[in-house]
């Protein structure tokens, strides 16, 4: 149980990566891919957890305020540090 948690906790966290680098934030999250995970009552798993948060770049924002300056770690696809890697979604 504990491995399928930290398997759900990894994908959740992939997919706001992964939104934001695509563009897709919580009023497009329709455009997430439908996975097959967790099994076929969990497909929605990605579009759901960007529709209920939004991309990474939406929660830093939400967190750091609007005119928050990322840097760092906390930028995507930036050198020396990007770009960010996350699996194929089937």
């Amino acid at each position: 149980a504990d491995e399928q948690w930290a398997d759900f906790v990894y994908w959740v966290t992939m997919a706001t990566i992964y939104a934001e680098e695509n563009g897709i934030t919580q009023n497009t999250s329709n455009k997430m891919p439908l996975v097959n995970l967790f099994g076929t009552g969990l497909e929605r798993l990605l579009r759901d957890a960007i529709l209920a948060v939004g991309n990474y770049d939406e929660m830093y924002r939400r967190v750091f305020g609007q005119n928050a300056t990322r840097e760092g770690l906390n930028m995507l696809n930036a050198s020396p540090f990007g770009p960010q890697h996350y699996p194929y979604l089937y």
